[in-house]
């Protein structure tokens, strides 16, 4: 029964702070307007139930934060952040499908790799403002003990085997073989033990999750004349080059039904972790929008939906990070890496870095740290202890 999986689910979450469920009513508009928008959630979700209970949680609210900081001390003293480098990097960088480059004498761009120069630079600025922060992972190694061998037998049973028995056949089976069991390490195994860190080891007042976007490679067109078939399929750049942010919300109906994620979301609406979750995401999309000048990304379908129309860059969606940490959780997605702009952007930094040369103004993973400072500053700085009490 799904009630007896959410109270177990309850029960069991450890605690130091004391939160009690929001109203009915509250909950049922949350679930409409942002975690199940799509859904007939109501035949799934008894939000009478969830409201009675009253859970603990291991984060404080920037309320709770900026009121403990005493008065003359640092800006963020108190706070504790974790920050998420998004991916590996490294040897891993192509198996996770975010290793690129577009000329021979190019840099490889690895996602992995730059968004963790980026939390080293955030973490560096946020000691300096006095507050503590945690990176998941300190280098380009997966944050999972466990390899890709030890999935083998899970990956054997959800590839099908060849109908054939033909050499082609077997490196086929083989090369699928090993594609799942890298994505179940790498990406599932990884990503599963990133959540299990942050709600039991480090249990920060919040996580950000550090990303770049991409978009789709354009199709390439036929050969033209004179033009080699290799040639025409050279990987090309987009124009479109945009920002936006994720916090947790719009299951679908069939993830409402699965009995993990309906703990998971029932931890999240009972520990209240929605609302400083959507104020941090309005903080730190804002200051990176003032500090890049991008447009807002847009979701088409409904695998994400706009909270605020007044916040264009802010979306809900579930990903199963947003949706395991049971802290205010935050997922950016600035620049779009293989558009033409960020791309020479990301291919200067690289160059700089090479060289050992001094970091230029507009070097685009510190414009993305400095912005990310400027966001947890307006979201968990001193200031709030002064308009409180005004």
């Amino acid at each position: 029964m799904w009630m007896l999986r959410v109270i177990c689910c309850l029960l069991s979450v450890g605690s130091v702070v004391d939160a009690a469920g929001g109203e009915a009513s509250t909950l049922a508009i949350d679930m409409t307007t942002r975690y199940a928008p799509y859904a007939d959630w109501a035949t799934v979700v008894d939000v009478n139930v969830l409201a009675r209970q009253s859970p603990s949680r291991y984060w404080r609210t920037p309320e709770e934060v900026a009121s403990e900081r005493g008065q003359g001390t640092l800006p963020l003293a108190g706070l504790h952040l974790a920050l998420d480098p998004g991916h590996i990097g490294g040897q891993w960088a192509d198996a996770e499908g975010r290793h690129f480059r577009i000329a021979e004498d190019d840099f490889y761009v690895r996602e992995g790799e730059l968004v963790l120069e980026v939390a080293r630079l955030v973490r560096a600025q946020l000691v300096a403002l006095g507050a503590k922060v945690s990176l998941l992972r300190e280098a380009n190694l997966p944050v999972n003990p466990k390899s890709p061998f030890d999935y083998l037998l899970m990956a054997a049973a959800q590839v099908s085997e060849p109908t054939e028995c033909t050499p082609k056949a077997l490196w086929e089976y083989g090369c699928a073989m090993r594609a799942r069991a890298e994505r179940l390490s790498i990406v599932t195994g990884d990503l599963i033990e990133r959540a299990r860190l942050v709600n039991q080891e480090i249990q920060p007042d919040a996580l950000i999750s550090l990303h770049i976007n991409a978009a789709a490679w354009p199709v390439a067109p036929a050969p033209a004349a004179g033009e080699s078939e290799s040639e025409s399929e050279a990987l090309r750049l987009v124009e479109s080059n945009n920002l936006h942010a994720l916090i947790f919300g719009c299951m679908s109906a069939g993830e409402l039904q699965v009995g993990r994620q309906q703990a998971q979301l029932a931890v999240k609406l009972v520990n209240g972790s929605g609302a400083p979750e959507q104020l941090l995401g309005d903080a730190l999309v804002t200051a990176l929008a003032e500090a890049t000048g991008l447009p807002a990304a847009r979701y088409e379908g409904r695998n994400a939906i706009l909270l605020d129309s007044q916040q264009p860059y802010l979306y809900a969606r579930n990903l199963l990070m947003l949706r395991m940490a049971e802290c205010p959780t935050v997922l950016l997605e600035p620049y779009v890496a293989n558009s033409v702009a960020a791309y020479a952007r990301i291919q200067a930094a690289l160059a700089d870095r090479a060289a050992g040369r001094a970091l230029v103004e507009d070097d685009i993973l510190v414009e993305y740290a400095d912005a990310v400072v400027a966001g947890v500053l307006a979201c968990y700085g001193a200031d709030l202890v002064d308009s409180s009490g005004d």
